[in-house]
């Protein structure tokens, strides 16, 4: 087959859908298919492009066997709406005029949302390259920008579900990241093919691995984050639990891996709060963000208290899971109850601070071997549900299907 991948987001970028989609991308090359990603300048998640693709309006390099077509867009830091809308809508043309004479006729385009606006140039695309649209769903627009607050009731939100209901009626099928997501489609198009493409892990990048050793004198009870600091994980609720436990113990440390628009605000608010148990480290690569984990004890997986999440499934939760690290779930709904059915995991509710402290004091005070049972629950736990070269090969059966009809 013939696949064209279009999304705003992808490697060199770090983050849950540029992860999901190259691996995506390399096993559909590994199973015979021509694939060509349609993306921007890596940009994220500081809002500038990374050096080595400054000054450019487009260009072409190989990842991993992946032919990726890139073109320019318009980076900002600035978390104005503005800013963010030109942001958007720069890829969005960029994407249709280079994607025009850069990619070649295709069987299947695959557009990766958010944005919902780049469904602009993969409606544009699919009739230019004659395509048949599979849109893959990761988070629900605009339901998403309302409850985030970005958003509120007028023409624009009309015409945003609109333009989502249009685009769902223009696919062959919609895939989407959790059950939630797929009602939401339903609600918003009821005949709309569904096609569940749920978050998994590689099992072969996550290897499970054991406490990492300590400098001498180092008895710390060490609870990491590694990700996004945005408005979707509500990090202030980790600076609030960090306070409590500071209170009752000292021998807890909290390490915040990572970078995002509002860290400046949550380094700030950290020292008018005086948490000196609380660290934040820059954001590293997977092979660097595997050896910080090695020395975690417990993990971390907020998320914001906002009904939309309740049908959250974050991915770097399976990734904590194959690793074999015990972690603490911020949250509601599918994601909660996964975290439950693992074994690896315990839930409290989102933004809830006092009760995501007392989990933690908890945590470190069970036994060494209450945690290796938890880590190899974990690891048993995704590789029985959640492996994504089962998960992949799913996917391009459907993909098939789609493409060759008289297969069914």
């Amino acid at each position: 087959m013939r696949i064209v991948i279009l999304t705003q987001y992808y490697p060199p970028e770090h983050g849950a859908p540029q992860n999901r989609l190259h691996d995506l991308a390399k096993r559909l090359v590994a199973a015979g298919d021509e694939v060509t990603v349609m993306t921007a300048m890596p940009n994220y998640p500081r809002g500038e492009v990374f050096r080595d693709y400054r000054g450019k309006f487009s260009m072409e390099e190989e990842i991993d066997g992946v032919r990726v077509v890139r073109s320019w867009i318009f980076a900002s830091k600035s978390k104005g709406k503005i800013p963010q809308l030109t942001s958007y809508f720069s890829f969005v043309a960029t994407s249709a005029l280079i994607g025009l004479f850069k990619l070649r006729r295709a069987d299947v385009l695959i557009c990766e949302s958010p944005p919902l606006f780049l469904g602009f140039s993969a409606l544009f695309l699919k009739a230019a390259k004659s395509a048949k649209l599979v849109f893959n769903v990761s988070d629900l627009w605009p339901e998403s920008a309302v409850q985030l607050g970005m958003i509120g009731p007028g023409f624009a939100l009309s015409f945003l579900e609109w333009f989502e209901r249009r685009l769902y009626r223009s696919s062959a099928f919609v895939s989407c990241q959790t059950e939630g997501i797929a009602d939401g489609v339903k609600a918003a198009v009821p005949d709309a093919e569904t096609l569940i493409l749920p978050n998994g892990v590689d099992l072969d990048m996550f290897p499970r691995r054991e406490r990492g050793k300590r400098k001498k004198g180092d008895e710390s009870f060490i609870v990491g984050y590694g990700g996004n600091h945005g408005r979707s994980q509500a990090l202030t609720q980790v600076l609030e639990a960090a306070r409590i436990v500071k209170e009752r113990r000292s021998d807890i440390e909290f390490r915040l891996v990572g970078d995002g628009p509002e860290k400046p605000s949550l380094i700030d608010k950290a020292k008018e709060m005086g948490l000196d148990n609380v660290r934040f480290d820059p954001p590293v690569d997977r092979t660097a963000m595997a050896g910080a984990m090695a020395e975690w004890d417990v993990a971390l997986v907020p998320l914001r208290d906002i009904p939309l999440f309740d049908g959250a499934r974050p991915s770097k939760m399976f990734e904590l899971m194959a690793v074999g690290l015990p972690f603490i779930f911020c949250g509601k709904g599918e994601g909660a109850e996964i975290a439950k059915k693992s074994g690896c995991a315990v839930v409290v509710p989102p933004e809830s601070s006092k009760k995501l402290a007392i989990a933690i004091l908890k945590l470190a005070d069970k036994p060494a071997r209450s945690l290796t049972r938890m880590r190899n629950n974990g690891r048993k736990f995704v590789e029985d549900n959640f492996n994504r070269a089962e998960i992949a090969k799913r996917f391009r059966e459907r993909l098939e299907e789609v493409v060759n009809p008289r297969a069914l």
